[in-house]
C-alpha cells in the first residue's frame, strides 16, 4: 500500500486502494457472480469508494447497482451461488434517526427497488472480511445509467482474474449520481440518515480522490478562490445540471435549500434540452420533510441566488461565471452568490 502524502490532522492520501487484496476479493465475490451470470452491475457505496477511488473507509455492507429489470434475477444468482438469503426485514444501519422521524423508516424501499440479502452465518462472514449484508439496488434508485459504458470503469489492480471485469462508477458518474440522489432520494420523504451518508460520500470523493492532497482551490492569483485544474476537468465531465451544486461544494459555499437546488437543476436541464433539441422529461417530485409535516409547517423558501456556470474564456482558459437563471434576469442586480 502506497501512501502519497500525510497532512496535518492525521489525513493520509493514497495513490492506490487502501483496501487489501484479500478484503477486496471477499467483497467482490457477489458482483463477480453477477458478472459470470451475464448480469450487468456496478459496485457501489464504500466498496467503490475504497477499491477504485482510494478513500480510506471501512467496508460495510456490499451495495450493487443492477438494471431495474434484472433486480430479482441478480438476487437469485447471488443466493444460488453464495451463502446468502433474501430477507424482507432491513438492515438497522439505514433506518432514520428518531429526532427527525419517529417512525424510523428505512432509507430504501426494501422488497421494491432494493433487495436485502443477509449471509447465512454473519459472525463467520465478519471474521473473514466478507460482507454480512448485501443491498441490491435498481440503478434508478441512484439515477445511474448502468448501460452507458462511459459511466463505469475497471479496478486498476483487481485482486483476482475472475473479478477483473467487475465495473465501478467513474468519478464523474459517482458525483452525478450522488448529487441527483441527494436532491431526489429513493423514498418520497427526506431521510436524514441517508442524506448525511450521501453528503459524506461526496466529501470523501472531494477530499481523497479529486483534491490535491486536500486542496481544491488556489487563491494565489487574487482575492477570489480559483478551482484547481483537476476540479475544472471533473466539472466538464459532469452533467450540466449538477455542476452548480458541486461548484458551491468545492468553493466551500453554503448549498441552496433543496427546493432551490431542484429548481436550478430543472432550469438548467431545460436549457440543455433546448440547446440540443431534445425532449424534456417531466420534473421529478420533491420529497417532503416528515418533521415539518408533523408540525404543520411549510418548507422555507429563500430568495433566489446567482448560479455558477462553468465557462471557457476567449483565451481558452476555463473559469466560473455567476449569473442568474433566465427566469430571474429581471432582478439580477439584486441577487447574491
Amino acid at each position: 500500500m502506497n501512501v502519497s502524502a500525510t497532512v496535518p490532522m492525521g489525513l493520509h492520501f493514497f495513490d492506490k486502494s487502501p483496501s487489501w487484496p484479500s478484503e477486496q476479493l471477499a467483497h467482490l465475490r457477489p458482483p463477480t457472480v453477477l458478472l459470470q451470470a451475464g448480469i450487468p452491475c456496478v459496485v457501489w457505496a464504500e466498496d467503490a469508494l475504497s477499491i477504485v477511488h482510494r478513500v480510506p473507509t471501512v467496508l460495510f455492507d456490499t451495495q450493487i447497482l443492477v438494471s431495474d429489470d434484472d433486480l430479482h434475477r441478480a438476487a437469485h444468482a447471488i443466493c444460488s451461488r453464495l451463502p446468502y438469503a433474501m430477507f424482507h426485514d432491513d438492515g438497522p444501519g439505514w433506518k432514520d434517526v428518531r429526532q427527525f422521524n419517529k417512525d424510523l423508516p428505512h432509507a430504501f424501499d426494501i422488497g421494491g427497488a432494493t433487495l436485502f440479502l443477509r449471509h447465512h452465518n454473519p459472525e463467520w462472514a465478519r471474521q473473514h472480511e466478507i460482507a454480512e449484508e448485501i443491498f441490491l439496488h435498481a440503478a434508478s434508485v441512484f439515477h445511474f445509467d448502468i448501460h452507458d459504458p462511459s459511466r463505469t470503469c475497471l479496478n486498476p489492480e483487481p485482486p483476482s482474474e475472475e473479478s477483473r471485469g467487475v465495473r465501478f462508477p467513474t468519478l464523474a458518474a459517482f458525483y452525478d449520481a450522488l448529487i441527483a440522489t441527494q436532491v431526489y432520494p429513493p423514498r418520497p420523504f427526506i431521510h436524514r440518515r441517508f442524506e448525511c451518508r450521501m453528503e459524506s460520500w461526496i466529501s470523501y470523493l472531494t477530499q481523497y480522490t479529486l483534491s490535491d492532497k486536500g486542496i481544491c482551490t488556489d487563491s494565489s492569483t487574487g482575492p477570489d478562490k480559483v478551482l484547481i485544474p483537476a476540479c475544472l476537468d471533473l466539472l466538464e465531465k459532469l452533467k450540466p445540471e449538477n455542476r452548480p451544486y458541486l461548484i458551491r461544494h468545492l468553493l466551500d459555499i453554503k448549498p441552496l435549500e433543496r427546493a432551490e437546488t431542484a429548481m436550478e437543476m430543472e432550469a438548467i436541464r431545460a436549457e440543455e434540452c433546448r440547446r440540443l433539441g431534445l425532449q424534456l422529461s417531466p420534473s421529478r417530485p420533491l420529497p417532503y420533510s416528515p418533521r415539518l409535516r408533523a408540525r404543520g409547517r411549510d418548507p422555507i423558501v429563500l430568495p433566489p441566488r446567482l448560479t455558477p456556470y462553468l465557462i471557457r474564456h476567449s483565451n481558452g482558459h476555463r473559469g466560473i461565471e455567476w449569473r442568474p437563471l433566465a427566469k430571474y434576469a429581471s432582478i439580477a442586480r439584486t441577487m447574491l452568490r
